[in-house]
Protein backbone atom coordinates (compact mmCIF):
# COMPACT_ATOMS: atom_id res chain seq x y z
CA UNK A 1 0.00 0.00 0.00
CA UNK A 2 2.85 2.37 0.78
CA UNK A 3 4.37 1.78 -2.63
CA UNK A 4 1.02 2.35 -4.30
CA UNK A 5 0.52 5.60 -2.42
CA UNK A 6 4.02 6.71 -3.36
CA UNK A 7 3.39 6.06 -7.05
CA UNK A 8 0.12 7.96 -6.91
CA UNK A 9 1.84 10.96 -5.36
CA UNK A 10 4.45 11.19 -8.11
CA UNK A 11 3.59 14.15 -10.37
CA UNK A 12 2.83 13.13 -13.92
CA UNK A 13 4.30 14.92 -16.91
CA UNK A 14 2.09 17.51 -18.50
CA UNK A 15 0.77 16.70 -22.00
CA UNK A 16 2.04 20.10 -23.12
CA UNK A 17 5.63 19.29 -22.05
CA UNK A 18 7.86 20.15 -25.01
CA UNK A 19 10.17 17.17 -24.38
CA UNK A 20 8.71 13.75 -25.25
CA UNK A 21 9.70 10.62 -23.36
CA UNK A 22 11.73 9.38 -26.31
CA UNK A 23 13.14 11.35 -29.23
CA UNK A 24 13.06 10.04 -32.78
CA UNK A 25 16.30 9.78 -34.77
CA UNK A 26 15.40 12.74 -36.99
CA UNK A 27 15.02 15.05 -33.97
CA UNK A 28 18.81 15.02 -33.63
CA UNK A 29 19.06 16.82 -36.99
CA UNK A 30 16.64 19.62 -36.10
CA UNK A 31 16.62 22.80 -34.00
CA UNK A 32 16.03 20.93 -30.75
CA UNK A 33 15.89 22.62 -27.33
CA UNK A 34 16.42 19.53 -25.13
CA UNK A 35 19.77 19.83 -23.35
CA UNK A 36 20.49 16.11 -23.77
CA UNK A 37 19.85 16.21 -27.51
CA UNK A 38 22.01 19.32 -27.86
CA UNK A 39 24.79 17.65 -25.89
CA UNK A 40 24.70 14.64 -28.21
CA UNK A 41 24.62 16.95 -31.24
CA UNK A 42 27.75 18.68 -29.96
CA UNK A 43 29.56 15.40 -29.34
CA UNK A 44 28.71 13.80 -32.69
CA UNK A 45 29.49 16.93 -34.71
CA UNK A 46 32.75 17.49 -32.85
CA UNK A 47 33.77 13.87 -33.44
CA UNK A 48 33.16 14.25 -37.18
CA UNK A 49 35.41 17.30 -37.26
CA UNK A 50 37.93 15.33 -35.19
CA UNK A 51 38.06 12.77 -37.99
CA UNK A 52 38.60 15.53 -40.55
CA UNK A 53 41.39 17.08 -38.49
CA UNK A 54 42.94 13.66 -37.92
CA UNK A 55 42.90 12.97 -41.66
CA UNK A 56 44.81 16.21 -42.21
CA UNK A 57 47.37 15.07 -39.63
CA UNK A 58 47.80 11.77 -41.49
CA UNK A 59 48.43 13.63 -44.74
CA UNK A 60 51.02 15.85 -43.05
CA UNK A 61 52.81 12.86 -41.54
CA UNK A 62 52.81 11.19 -44.95
CA UNK A 63 54.52 14.24 -46.43
CA UNK A 64 57.10 14.25 -43.63
CA UNK A 65 57.99 10.62 -44.34
CA UNK A 66 60.45 11.82 -47.00
CA UNK A 67 62.58 14.98 -47.15
CA UNK A 68 61.24 16.09 -50.53
CA UNK A 69 57.89 17.79 -51.20
CA UNK A 70 56.63 14.83 -53.21
CA UNK A 71 53.18 14.37 -51.67
CA UNK A 72 51.95 17.84 -50.64
CA UNK A 73 52.99 21.21 -51.99
CA UNK A 74 54.41 23.66 -49.43
CA UNK A 75 51.26 25.80 -49.64
CA UNK A 76 48.93 22.84 -49.15
CA UNK A 77 51.04 21.54 -46.27
CA UNK A 78 50.77 24.91 -44.53
CA UNK A 79 47.03 24.91 -45.15
CA UNK A 80 46.65 21.44 -43.62
CA UNK A 81 48.79 22.44 -40.64
CA UNK A 82 46.75 25.60 -40.06
CA UNK A 83 43.34 23.99 -40.35
CA UNK A 84 44.34 20.85 -38.45
CA UNK A 85 45.21 22.96 -35.41
CA UNK A 86 42.11 25.10 -35.82
CA UNK A 87 39.78 22.11 -36.08
CA UNK A 88 41.30 20.29 -33.13
CA UNK A 89 41.02 23.33 -30.86
CA UNK A 90 37.87 25.17 -31.96
CA UNK A 91 35.78 22.38 -33.51
CA UNK A 92 36.78 19.32 -31.45
CA UNK A 93 38.09 20.00 -27.94
CA UNK A 94 35.98 23.05 -27.10
CA UNK A 95 32.62 21.83 -28.51
CA UNK A 96 33.04 18.29 -27.18
CA UNK A 97 34.33 19.03 -23.68
CA UNK A 98 32.30 22.17 -23.00
CA UNK A 99 29.30 22.08 -25.31
CA UNK A 100 28.77 18.34 -25.35
CA UNK A 101 29.43 17.18 -21.80
CA UNK A 102 28.43 20.54 -20.30
CA UNK A 103 24.98 20.59 -21.87
CA UNK A 104 24.30 16.95 -21.16
CA UNK A 105 25.51 16.81 -17.55
CA UNK A 106 25.04 20.20 -15.89
CA UNK A 107 21.22 20.21 -15.64
CA UNK A 108 21.34 16.64 -14.34
CA UNK A 109 23.98 17.49 -11.74
CA UNK A 110 22.19 20.54 -10.31
CA UNK A 111 18.64 19.20 -10.53
CA UNK A 112 17.46 21.54 -13.27
CA UNK A 113 14.86 20.55 -15.84
CA UNK A 114 16.82 22.10 -18.70
CA UNK A 115 19.24 24.92 -19.43
CA UNK A 116 18.19 28.47 -18.58
CA UNK A 117 17.84 29.53 -22.24
CA UNK A 118 17.00 26.43 -24.34
CA UNK A 119 16.57 28.25 -27.66
CA UNK A 120 19.79 30.19 -27.15
CA UNK A 121 21.43 26.86 -26.36
CA UNK A 122 20.24 25.37 -29.64
CA UNK A 123 21.39 28.47 -31.53
CA UNK A 124 24.83 28.15 -29.97
CA UNK A 125 25.16 24.64 -31.36
CA UNK A 126 23.87 25.43 -34.83
CA UNK A 127 26.56 28.07 -35.27
CA UNK A 128 29.19 25.31 -35.29
CA UNK A 129 28.27 23.40 -38.50
CA UNK A 130 28.33 26.58 -40.65
CA UNK A 131 31.64 27.52 -39.02
CA UNK A 132 33.11 24.16 -39.98
CA UNK A 133 31.71 24.46 -43.49
CA UNK A 134 33.35 27.88 -43.93
CA UNK A 135 36.63 26.49 -42.65
CA UNK A 136 36.60 23.63 -45.14
CA UNK A 137 35.38 25.92 -47.94
CA UNK A 138 38.56 27.96 -47.52
CA UNK A 139 40.44 25.13 -49.28
CA UNK A 140 38.68 26.15 -52.50
CA UNK A 141 40.81 29.30 -52.32
CA UNK A 142 43.96 27.49 -51.21
CA UNK A 143 43.24 27.24 -47.49
CA UNK A 144 44.39 29.54 -44.70
CA UNK A 145 48.18 29.19 -44.40
CA UNK A 146 49.16 31.49 -41.52
CA UNK A 147 48.97 28.94 -38.70
CA UNK A 148 46.07 28.47 -36.30
CA UNK A 149 47.12 31.66 -34.44
CA UNK A 150 46.91 33.68 -37.70
CA UNK A 151 49.44 36.31 -36.66
CA UNK A 152 50.20 39.27 -38.96
CA UNK A 153 52.09 39.92 -41.16
CA UNK A 154 51.95 36.31 -42.43
CA UNK A 155 48.16 36.31 -42.38
CA UNK A 156 48.19 39.45 -44.55
CA UNK A 157 50.21 38.01 -47.42
CA UNK A 158 49.00 34.40 -47.76
CA UNK A 159 45.70 33.40 -49.38
CA UNK A 160 43.61 36.41 -48.39
CA UNK A 161 40.25 34.96 -49.50
CA UNK A 162 40.88 31.71 -47.62
CA UNK A 163 42.10 33.65 -44.60
CA UNK A 164 38.89 35.69 -44.59
CA UNK A 165 36.77 32.52 -44.56
CA UNK A 166 38.94 31.17 -41.75
CA UNK A 167 38.33 34.35 -39.73
CA UNK A 168 34.56 34.20 -40.29
CA UNK A 169 34.59 30.59 -39.13
CA UNK A 170 36.38 31.43 -35.88
CA UNK A 171 34.04 34.37 -35.26
CA UNK A 172 31.05 32.02 -35.52
CA UNK A 173 32.67 29.52 -33.16
CA UNK A 174 33.51 32.35 -30.75
CA UNK A 175 29.92 33.59 -30.82
CA UNK A 176 28.74 30.07 -30.03
CA UNK A 177 31.17 29.95 -27.10
CA UNK A 178 29.88 33.27 -25.72
CA UNK A 179 26.24 32.19 -25.93
CA UNK A 180 27.02 28.87 -24.29
CA UNK A 181 29.00 30.53 -21.49
CA UNK A 182 26.11 32.85 -20.63
CA UNK A 183 23.77 29.88 -20.57
CA UNK A 184 26.02 27.82 -18.29
CA UNK A 185 26.52 30.65 -15.80
CA UNK A 186 22.83 31.54 -15.54
CA UNK A 187 21.82 27.87 -15.30
CA UNK A 188 24.24 27.08 -12.47
CA UNK A 189 23.50 30.36 -10.68
CA UNK A 190 19.71 30.38 -10.86
CA UNK A 191 18.40 26.91 -11.68
CA UNK A 192 20.07 24.55 -9.22
CA UNK A 193 17.82 23.00 -6.57
CA UNK A 194 17.24 25.32 -3.58
CA UNK A 195 18.89 22.88 -1.18
CA UNK A 196 22.18 22.88 -3.12
CA UNK A 197 24.56 25.47 -1.71
CA UNK A 198 27.63 26.75 -3.52
CA UNK A 199 29.94 24.45 -1.58
CA UNK A 200 27.80 21.47 -2.64
CA UNK A 201 28.01 22.09 -6.37
CA UNK A 202 29.82 19.25 -8.20
CA UNK A 203 33.39 19.90 -9.25
CA UNK A 204 32.49 19.60 -12.94
CA UNK A 205 30.02 22.47 -12.55
CA UNK A 206 32.71 24.58 -10.87
CA UNK A 207 35.01 23.83 -13.80
CA UNK A 208 32.30 24.98 -16.21
CA UNK A 209 31.79 28.19 -14.20
CA UNK A 210 35.51 28.99 -14.41
CA UNK A 211 35.65 28.10 -18.10
CA UNK A 212 32.58 30.20 -18.90
CA UNK A 213 33.99 33.23 -17.08
CA UNK A 214 37.27 32.90 -18.98
CA UNK A 215 35.40 32.54 -22.27
CA UNK A 216 33.30 35.64 -21.59
CA UNK A 217 36.42 37.72 -20.97
CA UNK A 218 38.67 36.31 -23.71
CA UNK A 219 36.43 35.39 -26.64
CA UNK A 220 35.11 38.92 -27.37
CA UNK A 221 38.71 40.17 -27.49
CA UNK A 222 39.62 37.38 -29.90
CA UNK A 223 36.57 38.10 -32.05
CA UNK A 224 37.32 41.83 -32.12
CA UNK A 225 40.90 41.19 -33.21
CA UNK A 226 39.78 38.81 -35.95
CA UNK A 227 37.14 41.22 -37.24
CA UNK A 228 39.73 43.99 -37.28
CA UNK A 229 42.11 41.74 -39.18
CA UNK A 230 39.42 40.74 -41.68
CA UNK A 231 37.94 44.18 -42.30
CA UNK A 232 40.99 46.41 -42.14
CA UNK A 233 43.75 44.11 -43.33
CA UNK A 234 42.21 41.64 -45.75
CA UNK A 235 39.17 43.45 -47.14
CA UNK A 236 39.98 47.16 -47.08
CA UNK A 237 43.76 46.62 -47.42
CA UNK A 238 44.53 49.10 -44.60
CA UNK A 239 47.60 47.19 -43.48
CA UNK A 240 48.86 47.28 -39.92
CA UNK A 241 52.10 45.58 -38.90
CA UNK A 242 52.97 45.51 -42.60
CA UNK A 243 56.57 45.74 -43.84
CA UNK A 244 55.35 47.60 -46.94
CA UNK A 245 53.59 50.21 -44.81
CA UNK A 246 56.65 50.57 -42.63
CA UNK A 247 58.81 51.32 -45.68
CA UNK A 248 56.35 53.96 -46.87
Amino acid sequence: MAQADLQMNVPMASPSHPHPDKWKWYHYFTFNVDHKVIGIQYLVTAFLFYLVGGFMAVLMRTELASPDSDFLSPELYNAFMTNHGTIMIFLWIVPAAIGGFGNYLIPLMIGARDMAFPKLNALAFWLNPPAGALLLASFYFGGAQAGWTSYPPLSEITANAAQTLWILSIVLVGTSSILGSVNFLVTIWKMRVPSMKWDQIPLFCWAMVATSILALFSTPVLAAGLILLACLTLTLALLFSSPMLAVM
